[in-house]
């Protein structure tokens, strides 16, 4: 391992994160947010399943424009640096804030929500700038080494309508004043632990912010209940994941199908690991 990979794995062990990153390039993500927002329109227009799985969980099954960032070398090369030669993505999410967007997250974790066991050491989540992320957007903020507590209880933060659309939060204290906000230019990325606490703001600007985010695994993750696949992008794949293919084309009537079976199975297993924690 050189010197540069150890000093970002030395870093992301201590501090749950690692970011900005170049990644994708600017020129490249003025290209996958152009076809990113075509992807939106025609999926919505479409309507159906594919409108419903428009944002997650496995938009790189049937759009090239995310295939291509999902096996992008550069992406690739440092979370190799983080969890090993044997890649795997096993979802691809799409954050949006439109502009003068009033939502937020509260402080949560990922992995919480995910059913996945071993990820601790062998999982990490990369978040790609589509567009410039700031402050003033919405975008995350981490609380620094807070993966290190593992997976903490979730509770609501009220029962208003505002504190449901936040969603959950931590069941702990999170120290504002120490989080980082998460600022990178487009073609930038940051890298986080499933287990990290962060949280994101309100969109006070005139522009949209658009986020990729890309779970990666090694075979040491395993679902912990139930079937579900991965797309193996370098090395060995496996770990209990039935395999996936990287589309033909936009849309590919294989490709289509693969998502429906794969999105089925996904979300029968998110149901059941939300149902365990509300009712244990």
């Amino acid at each position: 391992m050189s010197a540069t990979a150890t000093s970002l794995r030395d870093r992301f062990e201590t501090d749950g994160y690692v970011f900005p990153h170049d990644a994708i390039g600017p020129a490249e993500a003025e290209q996958a947010l152009a076809e990113c927002r075509t992807y939106l329109r025609a999926v919505n227009s479409v309507g159906g399943t594919l409108a419903r799985y428009a944002t997650f969980p496995k938009i790189h099954l049937v759009t090239n424009w995310a295939d291509r960032i999902v096996h992008h070398p550069v992406i690739l090369d440092v979370v190799e640096s983080l969890i090993g030669p044997d890649l795997m993505v096993w979802s691809t999410n799409l954050f949006t804030r439109p502009a003068h967007s009033g939502s937020s997250l509260a402080w949560h974790q990922d992995a919480i929500y995910l059913g996945l066991e071993g990820y601790q050491e062998n999982a990490v989540r990369v978040w790609v700038a589509l567009t410039d992320t700031t402050v003033a957007n919405g975008t995350m903020r981490y609380s620094r080494g807070s993966h290190a507590q593992g997976a903490v209880n979730h509770r609501w933060g009220g029962t208003g309508m505002e504190d449901i659309m936040r969603g959950e939060e931590v069941a702990v204290d999170v120290d504002e004043s120490s989080s980082v906000p998460v600022v990178l230019t487009a073609g930038q990325c940051s890298l986080h632990h499933l287990a990290m606490v962060h949280c994101s703001g309100p969109n006070v600007t005139d522009q949209g912010r658009f986020n990729l985010a890309i779970d990666y695994v090694n075979p040491q993750v395993r679902p912990s209940s139930g079937e579900d696949s991965a797309l193996t992008v370098r090395g060995k794949g496996s770990g209990g994941f039935l395999p996936e293919a990287r589309p033909a084309s936009d849309f590919h009537p294989d490709a289509v199908r693969q998502l429906y079976a794969a999105t089925a199975r996904r979300q029968a297993r998110i149901d059941q690991t939300v149902r365990l924690r509300t009712t244990t």
